[in-house]
């Protein structure tokens, strides 16, 4: 009987560990935040004046180290807005029930079976490498496939992504081929990539028409040379088949004290000519921010890219970041004089070379606890616009206030 015994514990725990080897762990995280959101552009009717809220889910499903899956899903909703109650930001009037979970990401990860390459297939973000700021080329969410491999000091990343695919009568097609070396040398880093854009008919990216092939050719660099200096330095050069090419540079110096982060920032990116070209193409530009009106700088909660990409424009700032004497609170204060490259003034997100702005703005992040903060985000403009759409527009105003748990 004590055999028997001893030799059902002992099955059952043989049972045990083969169940707990092949467990699947589930892992969420995410934030929620709730928000107010004001901008007001001089001698315009089109001013904000919303409520948002937001909620992000993400859910990893790890079956081992070496395979996984992710999913990221998104709710929101501007209050008193119903958008019939169906689709991405509807549901905010009386009643809510609104049809709004969108899927920003849904990919699988693994490890090729005896070797060390990771690969990650689906949708996910992918970005171009950016040390300044992120890649004016790319930087978005899209469906993917990459493949990473890692030899001592280098890193090296190729990918392929599709970004637009449409049929019907106007079938047509995006693919991306793309590759970066990110090498370590030890007092810097550097990134080297290049992507190709194969475009099959006449793609419409969001009102952004791409009839022909483009390529890029860039390089990212971080260096830190002393205690306390860091550098870095972004650089690509972009060009359509068929047309004037065009580039964008920039750089920044930032130094860290005890109480904060002084830094000098600048940039410079090519404009158009009378004939309509120069201005370097892009695939998604908006996380190519330099301040909190000019592409996706502002800390929320929606109103971003007031003043269009920083593509075509140029700039120079003064920025103090981590500003901190008091526990749990931080600032950051940018003060950035920007001037358009373009030969025409178009509108107050294309700038001529003759429209310029002194922009100011103040960063405030309060801990209320581990996972709570409350993010407060200010930005005042001064405009001065030559001629075009927005010629009388002399100031812009933004204000912005967050509640963010992040879980």
């Amino acid at each position: 009987m004590k055999r028997f015994i001893v030799l059902a514990l002992a099955a059952c725990m043989i049972l045990s560990a083969a169940a707990g080897a092949s467990a699947t762990e589930f892992k969420v995280s995410g934030s929620m935040w709730a928000g107010y959101d004001y901008v007001n552009i001089d001698s315009s009717s089109d001013d904000t004046n919303n409520f948002i809220q937001r909620m992000d889910t993400q859910v990893d499903i790890i079956a081992t180290e070496n395979l996984s899956a992710t999913t990221l899903f998104r709710i929101e909703q501007t209050w008193g807005q119903s958008g019939n109650n169906l689709g991405a930001g509807s549901g905010g009037a009386l009643g809510a029930d609104g049809v709004n979970v969108s899927t920003l990401r849904a990919y699988v990860d693994f490890l090729v079976p005896s070797t060390s390459l990771k690969v990650r297939a689906g949708i996910q973000g992918l970005g171009l490498p950016g040390a300044v700021t992120a890649s004016s080329v790319l930087d978005n969410d899209v469906a993917a496939i990459v493949l990473s491999q890692s030899f001592d000091s280098v890193e090296l990343t190729g990918f392929f992504a599709r970004p637009y695919d449409s049929t019907g009568s106007n079938s047509s097609t995006m693919d991306l081929f793309g590759g970066v070396v990110a090498a370590d040398l030890g007092v810097a880093t550097i990134s080297p990539y290049f992507m190709f854009a194969n475009v099959s008919g006449s793609v419409d990216a969001d009102g952004n028409i791409f009839n022909d092939d483009l390529y890029w050719a860039g390089i990212s660099a971080e260096a830190a040379p002393m205690a306390n200096l860091a550098l870095a330095f972004d650089g690509v050069y972009g060009k359509e088949s068929g047309k004037d090419a065009g580039f964008a540079l920039a750089g920044k110096a930032a130094y860290t004290t005890e109480f904060m982060v002084p830094a000098l920032v600048a940039w410079y990116a090519s404009g158009n000519d009378d004939d309509g070209e120069g201005r370097m193409r892009s695939i998604d530009d908006d996380d190519f921010s330099m301040t909190t009106l000019i592409g996706a700088g502002a800390m929320g909660p929606d109103s971003d890219n007031v003043f269009g990409s920083a593509l075509g424009k140029w700039g120079v700032g003064l920025q103090f970041e981590e500003i901190s004497f008091v526990e749990k609170l931080s600032h950051t204060v940018r003060v950035t004089y920007v001037r358009g490259t373009n030969d025409a003034s178009e509108d107050i997100t294309n700038w001529g070379d003759d429209d310029s702005a002194t922009e100011f703005d103040v960063s405030t992040i309060y801990s209320m606890y581990d996972n709570l903060d409350l993010l407060v985000d200010f930005a005042y403009a001064v405009t001065d616009f030559d001629s075009g759409a927005a010629a009388d527009v002399d100031n812009v105003f933004k204000a912005a206030a967050i509640v963010q748990y992040n879980f």
